[in-house]
């Protein structure tokens, strides 16, 4: 699994207010290729560039990401878009759908907390944990229910309402 800053707990990134991305002080930030998704500048999407230093399935990660958060939005292109990068990127090769996955998990907690930029809309948050779930995300990652735990411990009351619909405590 992928943390959103390359390897701390996500209670770090809670705290922070963060979860998709890798903080504030990422260039650009997340937040700002967030707000582009959610206009619809899905060009600007396309600067995404390897040479800011991550790597070309990360760079494919963070566009499904955004490419998600564009489609949440409304803009129908996104949809086409994300069938192109499954098709054509390192997300080809994701047969187990973990970085799917992984991406709808961290979209569904920043939707769920009003984080990364995203407003906090419980449906939003709702709809990506289901496809996380169904991704069976995190269950095929070591120390998964550890994950699950983890973020429960951060969420509000009503926050956790939502959470437990998709991910019921065992």
């Amino acid at each position: 699994m992928t943390t959103s800053d390359g390897g701390s707990s996500f209670s770090s990134c809670f705290k922070d207010g963060y979860v998709v991305s890798p903080g504030p002080d990422s260039h650009p930030s997340f937040q700002q290729y967030a707000a582009s998704a959610r206009a619809g500048d899905l060009d600007g999407l396309f600067s995404l560039d390897a040479a800011a230093g991550s790597e070309a399935r990360d760079l494919d990660e963070l566009a499904y990401k955004l490419l998600s958060v564009a489609a949440d939005f409304g803009h129908a292109e996104a949809d086409d878009l994300i069938e192109d990068l499954l098709e054509c990127s390192s997300l080809r090769y994701d047969d187990d759908r973990f970085v799917q996955g992984n991406a709808h998990f961290e979209l569904g907690l920043a939707y769920l907390m009003g984080a990364d930029g995203l407003p906090a809309d419980p449906d939003k948050s709702r709809a990506h944990l289901k496809k996380a779930h169904e991704c069976q995300w995190p269950f095929h990652v070591q120390q998964g229910e550890s994950l699950l735990d983890e973020a429960r411990a951060l969420l509000t009351a009503p926050q956790l309402a939502v959470f437990e619909e998709i991910y019921r405590p065992t």
